[in-house]
């Protein structure tokens, strides 16, 4: 029998959901590498993934409160003279405005416009964005990233910072974006990490402030009852802290047979004892 060769066809569908989608105003970008997957099962398993070791982790990007898209049209073109004719779709970049101007978040995003990212999208009514890879959680969407906003205000507009999210296949995006509707506050649970460093606090040698690595603020307020709180589970070389609401201040007692300086351990950990939003430093 010779060879045969069958026609590809695709369904065609034309009918309305039971239970059609509220889509509604974007408010945070989730990035994880490309080939990680969010896990959205739960409020605490999304924001245990904001704080996970490398590569796992997700990293958020809030509060969203503009999203443009540039491009993502569909193009035709005539050759001689027959009809026009589908011929792919034109690149298109979602820049996201996020709700202040963060120098820093700038120079992070800027410094990883190499890396492949997968998105996800979340809007104001829970409603999570991605593809059907034809599993049951849902994929990230494959885009790069590059920022672009304005330092300073200026005569007519605020300062601003956005982050700009490269499809690297649109056609791909049309046909499988998918949504799942989350029964969780989930902005609530997206974070992004703010680097921060345990510095000296005068010449005592025991007492501590905790520092964000760009920007210098000071975080021990915020941080401070916490650690001291987790003490053994949180903090390396140690044995012992205690905070000083008056002073904000944190007197650490260094442990007497480790030779490990005093230093907080890693986000994952900080998450899994309530701390929620910062790592150590780490060059």
């Amino acid at each position: 029998m010779s060879r045969i060769r069958k026609c590809a066809g695709n369904s065609f569908f034309t009918g309305k959901s039971v239970c059609e989608i509220d889509y509604d105003k974007i408010k945070a970008v989730v990035l994880t590498k490309h080939g990680i997957k969010l896990d959205y099962s739960s409020l605490a398993e999304l924001r245990t993934q904001c704080h996970a070791d490398l590569p796992d982790r997700a990293y958020g990007l809030v509060t969203v409160i503009n999203w443009e898209v540039s491009g993502g049209e569909v193009q035709t073109s005539q050759v001689g003279y027959g009809p026009n004719a589908y011929n792919g779709v034109s690149a298109r970049t979602d820049t996201f405005t996020l709700d202040k101007f963060r120098h820093y978040l700038r120079a992070s995003i800027l410094a990883n416009v190499e890396e492949d990212f997968d998105m996800y999208l979340i809007d104001v009514k829970n409603n999570l964005y991605g593809l059907n890879d034809g599993e049951d959680t849902l994929a990230g969407i494959p885009v790069n990233i590059y920022p672009s906003g304005n330092d300073h205000p200026g005569a007519s507009d605020k300062e601003s910072l956005a982050v700009n999210c490269v499809y690297q296949d649109v056609e791909a995006y049309m046909l499988n974006l998918d949504v799942v509707p989350l029964d969780f506050n989930a902005v609530s649970a997206v974070y992004g990490l703010m680097p921060v460093t345990l510095e000296l606090a005068g010449s005592a040698n025991n007492k501590y402030k905790l520092i964000e690595y760009y920007g210098k603020g000071d975080a021990t307020a915020k941080y401070g009852a916490l650690i001291a709180e987790n003490s053994a589970s949180v903090l390396n070389g140690a044995t012992a802290a205690t905070y000083d609401a008056a002073t904000e201040v944190l007197t650490i007692t260094a442990s007497q047979t480790a030779s490990t300086p005093i230093s907080l351990k890693a986000a994952s950990v900080l998450a899994a004892n309530g701390i929620y939003g910062i790592e150590p430093y780490s060059e």
